[in-house]
């Protein structure tokens, strides 16, 4: 019995699927961007205010105009946000929204159902942010965060 834990040790590391870190997990890229309106006039923000936006913890964005988030309907791209954001799952996600609804405290984001909609949404209206894939960015909105880098 004391010779398994030796030849387990001599075993050759074989990579494998499972371990490599999930999409959307802590550690994994992404694609995905923080955007806001040029006219907004802010050129950076920290993950944390982003958090604080889009978990309804803030309410308004660095320059003090109330802020508009808006979420993807599609599932892979909230979840790779989420995970990526808060490290939590869309379920968590959405049991903390159901409390704060059910006291009042807070509303969740506007939802819209592409990534195009939230690039036009935010280009026509300097309080929005959102999140989208990088692909969809166009030069009428600004990237504030880059979810991909840490």
């Amino acid at each position: 019995m004391r010779l398994l834990p030796v030849i387990l040790l001599m075993l050759p590391a074989v990579p494998c699927a499972l371990c490599a870190p999930a999409r959307g997990a802590p550690g994994a890229r992404t694609d995905l961007v923080v955007i806001v309106n040029p006219a907004a006039h802010i050129a950076h923000m920290s993950r944390v205010q982003v958090r604080d936006i889009f978990m309804g913890r803030l309410r308004q964005l660095p320059t003090g105009a109330t802020a508009l988030p808006i979420d993807l309907s599609v599932e892979a791209e909230r979840a790779q946000f989420y995970r990526s954001l808060v490290h939590w799952s869309l379920t968590e996600v959405s049991s903390y929204w159901a409390r704060l609804v059910f006291s009042g405290q807070a509303s969740p984001p506007f939802r819209v159902q592409t990534a195009r909609a939230a690039v036009q949404l935010v280009a026509d209206n300097p309080n929005a942010i959102a999140y989208v894939p990088r692909t969809a960015i166009t030069p009428r909105v600004r990237i504030v965060l880059d979810l991909g880098s840490h």
